[in-house]
């Protein structure tokens, strides 16, 4: 059974997270635990001293207590057949869930809408988790209506046609299950507007290639031309074919690597309509 996890921030509201995630989880089959990171849960005394009737100390026992026990309400709303465990742990947010991440086949986490994806990669606790974690990611977008449980939902692998990754493809696979409708798509600079040109010819071949040695030699394949960033590109398109999910297939090196340097993938996750997975 597929283990996933995801990553709560208990100063936020927590319905629309986790009701987005079941929904996922639920069509993936695994089991979801809850997780939330804490600096308080440091012994109260041992930061504030031993007096027992320190107030700091106190205080903070019991907020770390309360904390535990606003988690652990939460589990009920997963349903009873993929309910996991609960539990907060103790550290800086992004180093303590890459920690908590190891075991996991997915962590997901979740954001407000497209500022709320620009601001995901600025320096951000979940950009550090996305850049870090050893398993794959699902970032979910919270003003996005929540996935049905059954029936089709479009999906779409952006390909690098320099660096197609076929395992990338296979991996997305293995967590997504077959209910879906995939398509594979490519960006092209606006330099190649014929559509004969040569670039546009090579992109379809390795798009052909990569989809074929990948298992789904029949989906419908794109190459999309346009200006600026292709992550830009790939998000109008997921927008314009009404995309639940953008599935970026890449070895861990390839894309992972560069998040922090302006990529393709960084973009796509700032700009994307929809959820986007990023597969390890």
């Amino acid at each position: 059974v597929m283990r996933a996890l995801l990553a709560l921030d208990m100063y936020e509201k927590t319905e629309e997270p986790i009701a987005q995630a079941v929904g996922w989880a639920l069509r993936m089959g695994a089991t979801l635990d809850l997780v939330t990171a804490s600096e308080m849960l440091w012994n109260g005394n041992e930061l504030f001293g031993s007096t027992e009737n320190s107030a700091l100390a106190i205080e903070w026992e019991r907020r770390s207590e309360s904390l535990k026990r606003t988690l652990e309400r939460r589990l009920p709303e997963i349903p009873e057949r993929i309910r996991g465990t609960a539990r907060v742990i103790e550290g800086a947010a992004a180093s303590a869930l890459i920690d908590a991440s190891a075991g996991y086949d997915l962590i997901i986490l979740s954001t407000h809408g497209r500022k709320g994806l620009a601001r995901l990669f600025a320096g951000s606790v979940a950009e550090r988790v996305v850049r870090s974690v050893s398993c794959s990611v699902l970032i979910t977008r919270l003003d996005v209506a929540r996935i049905p449980e059954t029936g089709k939902l479009k999906v779409i692998f952006p390909i690098d046609s320099n660096e197609p990754s076929v395992v990338g493809i296979r991996r997305a696979r293995q967590i997504l299950g077959t209910d879906y409708d995939f398509q594979a798509m490519c960006a092209s600079p606006d330099m190649a507007t014929l559509d004969e040109h040569p670039s546009i010819t090579f992109a379809r071949e390795r798009l052909g290639l990569a989809t074929t040695t990948g298992g789904l030699p029949d989906i419908p394949r794109v190459v999309r031309v346009g200006n600026g960033n292709p992550g830009e590109i790939i998000a109008a398109y997921a927008e314009e074919i009404g995309a639940s999910l953008i599935a970026m297939p890449t070895h861990s090196r390839s894309l992972l690597g560069r998040l922090a340097y302006g990529s393709v993938a960084e973009r796509v996750v700032r700009v994307a309509p929809c959820a986007v997975l990023i597969t390890r």
